[in-house]
């Protein structure tokens, strides 16, 4: 599928770069409350930057801060899932004809999915909602292993 004559499938590989930085600039303006002279960037991940954080955060705030960079986490950590998917079903659809695995329905589900994923993952604060999140995880993977899955059986003839 292409958009004014650009492929899809690799225009959603930095979509989805920028939605997973989204979340830690979400995460430095909690932190700063909006003013980003407050935030030390020498060491932003050291123990000691943390500590003055839980100092000058309420535990509600800190708490925030803390949901928004591990949410950043796993978006980095799940974009190797993401671009290998889309690199296999690429090749497997330049052999079996677009459309083959699916994957533009794949990257646009997986943004969609990563987008409701990001809002669940900021926004909720109790173990209920915290599920769904979990629940929006497995779906993106699963629907990603499906993908490679397919792309095997095109690429395995």
């Amino acid at each position: 599928m292409s958009i004014l004559g650009l492929n899809l499938p690799l225009l959603s590989i930095p979509a989805y770069y920028i939605l997973a930085v989204y979340p830690h600039g979400h995460a430095i303006t909690a932190a700063t409350r909006g003013n980003p002279n407050k935030h030390d960037n020498r060491n932003p991940k050291s123990s000691g930057t943390q500590e003055d954080l839980k100092k000058r955060l309420s535990p509600r705030e800190y708490a925030a801060y803390e949901r928004a960079e591990s949410c950043h986490r796993n978006h980095l950590e799940n974009m190797p899932l993401f671009v290998a998917t889309v690199f296999a079903g690429l090749l497997a659809e330049q052999r079996a004809g677009e459309g083959a695995v699916g994957l533009s329905t794949f990257c646009v589900g997986w943004m969609a999915v990563r987008v409701l994923y990001t809002i669940n993952y900021i926004v909720a604060e109790t173990q209920q909602l915290s599920y769904l999140r979990s629940l929006l995880y497995f779906v993106g993977t699963a629907w990603a292993f499906t993908t490679i899955g397919r792309a095997a059986m095109v690429l395995g003839d």
